[in-house]
C-alpha cells in the first residue's frame, strides 16, 4: 500500500532510543551500580567511568564481569547478579529529547489513537516511562516482556495484541522506532506503515536490517515525522 492511498489511525512508538537516549540511560545505570559498590567496598573508584568508558568503546558485553575483575573485588556469582538487578531496578535519571512532548500532543489533538510496544526487562521499562513522564498520552502501553520472552521483536505477537487493543486495522497502523535489526520486520510484514526516527547518539541505528526488515521512511525531527504523517491522517 502507498503512503497516499494510507488513512492511518494509530501511531506506536518504541521507547528506548526512540523517546529517549538508550546510552543516557545506559550512564545512568552505571551511576547506579557505583554508588552500590562503594556503599560496598567502602572504596572511593570512580567506577561508573571506567564502565562509561568502555560502553563508549563498544565493549558493552560482560561489563560488570569486567569491572570485578579490573577493580579486583572478589565478586561471587551471586553478587554480579546483584549488580544487573540494581542496574535494571534503578530510578533512571533520563529526559526525553526536546519536542519529543509536542509531537505526541500533537497526535492527540489530530485524535489519532497512540500506543507504546517496547521489549526490555521489567521492571526497568515501567520505570523507564516512569522517569520520562509520557504515559499520559498513550492509549495502549505494552510491555512485550509480560508474554514472555518470545513475545519480544522480531516477533509479531505485540503488535498484533496492540493493534487489537486500540481498535485498529493494521493498514491504519503506523511503528516509530530505532533499530532496523528487529524493530520493522514484523509490522512490515502485517502491513503497518514503518519509520525510523534517527538521531545523533543512538546505539542500535546502524545496525543492518533483516530481508523485509527495513524501514520504508527515514525521519530525523520531531516537525519531519507531523508532516509525514499529516498525508495519511
Amino acid at each position: 500500500m502507498s503512503i497516499q492511498t494510507r488513512h492511518v489511525r494509530a501511531v506506536v512508538f518504541d521507547l528506548d532510543d526512540t523517546l529517549f537516549l538508550e546510552r543516557n540511560y545506559v550512564r545512568s545505570g552505571f551511576a547506579a551500580v557505583g554508588e552500590h559498590l562503594r556503599l560496598k567496598t567502602r572504596r572511593q573508584d570512580d567506577f561508573e567511568r571506567w564502565m562509561w568508558r568502555r560502553f563508549l568503546a563498544g565493549r558493552s558485553a560482560g561489563m560488570f564481569d569486567s569491572l570485578a575483575s579490573r577493580f579486583d573485588l572478589g565478586l561471587t556469582g551471586g553478587e554480579i547478579r546483584r549488580l544487573v538487578r540494581v542496574y535494571r531496578r534503578h530510578r533512571p535519571d533520563i529526559r526525553p529529547p526536546r519536542g519529543i512532548e509536542a509531537v505526541l500532543a500533537s497526535l492527540r489533538r489530530r485524535r489519532l489513537k497512540l500506543g507504546l510496544l517496547s521489549d526490555g526487562f521489567l521492571p526497568a521499562q515501567r520505570l523507564k516511562l516512569e522517569a520520562l513522564g509520557l504515559e499520559k498520552y498513550f492509549h495502549k502501553v505494552i510491555f512485550t516482556e509480560r508474554m514472555g520472552r518470545s513475545a519480544w521483536k522480531p516477533s509479531p505477537v505485540g503488535f498484533e495484541s496492540i493493534r487489537r487493543a486500540m481498535g485498529v486495522p493494521h493498514a491504519g497502523c503506523v511503528y516509530v522506532a530505532d533499530n532496523p535489526a528487529k524493530d520493522f520486520l514484523a509490522p512490515n510484514g502485517l502491513g503497518w506503515l514503518t519509520i525510523q526516527w534517527r538521531r545523533s547518539g543512538q546505539v542500535h541505528a546502524d545496525k543492518p536490517a533483516p530481508r523485509g526488515g527495513k524501514p520504508q521512511r527515514v525521519i530525523r525531527s520531531g516537525p519531519q515525522l507531523l508532516r509525514l504523517l499529516r498525508r495519511v491522517t
